[in-house]
């Protein structure tokens, strides 16, 4: 991750950013449903070559998807912390989109139903289908019409070529996980940031409470000072007339005394 001096405001990246979230990740994920809905028609109907090219092509899709991915990653990770919960927002509807994605192509063999061979039909044979129909199976039947796909035979091209594109498919999700812990952990240091700043801010009010208190005692010694001074001054000031008038006391009462 790029050090704090090296980020840039999201406003610097946002153009950038969204030539991803707009362009080049929809594209992806686009070309993603539609081998999704190919591969859950030539499945339904046991096309296994076309099947097994379908899973190549899901595949290729797949590494681009990831390739795009981390591209984004690294703009994202260029976004100053400050503008982390822009960023989450900018970004979350295509990361959550692109894991469903993943997430609904790994319950394609979740649970596969055995069945027993078909001749193909004729149809099928000349390689024209009922795309809507299987279309419109696949979308409105979701995953119910997933857990009924028939089971790839183990001697078939497409079963390996599955696993290809399964492992890519965990890849992928690991990938857009990873993604999210990145844009959360950003959050989680503007979270902190901003706890910090209001302890700050509590400490700061706490503090001038604290220094008012200190200065109205300093005001209350201040006026208690300056009064014991007033009186050590007047003490001060009559204590040279004390025997003065003491001696013209004695004095009187000794002429009174003589008299």
């Amino acid at each position: 991750m790029a050090d704090e001096s090296n980020k840039l405001t999201l406003r610097r990246l946002e153009a950038p950013i969204h030539k991803f979230i707009k362009v080049a990740l929809p594209t992806d994920l686009e070309r993603l449903q539609k081998h999704h809905n190919n591969i859950l028609k030539y499945q339904h109907s046991q096309q296994w070559d076309r099947l097994h090219q379908e899973h190549i092509n899901a595949s290729r899709t797949v590494q681009q998807l990831r390739a795009n991915i981390r591209e984004m990653e690294k703009l994202c990770s260029r976004v100053r912390v400050e503008d982390a919960h822009g960023l989450e927002a900018l970004v979350k509807p295509v990361r959550d989109r692109a894991s469903a994605a993943a997430y609904d192509f790994l319950l394609l063999h979740s649970n596969p139903v055995p069945q027993p061979t078909l001749p193909p039909s004729p149809a099928s044979a000349s390689g024209f289908h009922r795309d809507d129909d299987v279309g419109k199976e696949s979308m409105s039947g979701g995953r119910q019409i997933q857990l009924q796909l028939p089971e790839i035979p183990a001697d078939q091209s497409a079963a390996e070529s599955w696993d290809n594109l399964e492992e890519d498919l965990k890849e992928l999700s690991g990938l857009v996980t990873e993604f999210s812990l990145l844009v959360h952990s950003q959050q989680e240091k503007i979270d902190s940031i901003e706890d910090n700043v209001n302890t700050a801010a509590a400490n700061v009010v706490e503090g001038t409470k604290s220094l008012g208190k200190v200065c109205i005692c300093v005001c209350v010694l201040c006026d208690c000072v300056c009064g014991v001074w007033k009186i050590g001054r007047s003490m001060a000031l009559c204590l040279p007339a004390i025997p003065r008038r003491l001696s013209l006391l004695i004095r009187s009462n000794t002429e009174e005394s003589c008299n």
